[in-house]
């Protein structure tokens, strides 16, 4: 899922689990993982209409460059896998 907050940041939702949220968010640097109780992240961030497999190649690509931690390059690249094997079901 592709989220935005109020100050017009992008991030990705690598998991859920019902009581914590875990994304990447995307920012100038290495990227990193951050989490949220599910409420909280439910106030202040709203699922957006951006392209999310355009979106993961953009974080990809920029992890690829400026670096990013463990934890959000598996979460990423998961994700990626996951969004791949869906649409190929559908074709």
């Amino acid at each position: 899922m592709v989220v935005t907050n109020t100050l017009h940041e992008t991030s990705i939702v690598i998991r859920r689990d019902g009581l914590t949220t875990v994304f990447v968010k995307f920012a100038a640097g290495k990227l990193a993982c951050q989490r949220l109780t599910e409420t909280q992240f439910r106030e202040q961030w709203q699922e957006t209409s951006y392209p999310l497999n355009e979106t993961l190649r953009r974080f990809l690509e920029h992890a690829e460059t400026h670096g990013a931690t463990q934890e959000a390059i598996k979460g990423l690249q998961k994700l990626q896998a996951r969004d791949t094997s869906v649409i190929a079901n559908l074709f």
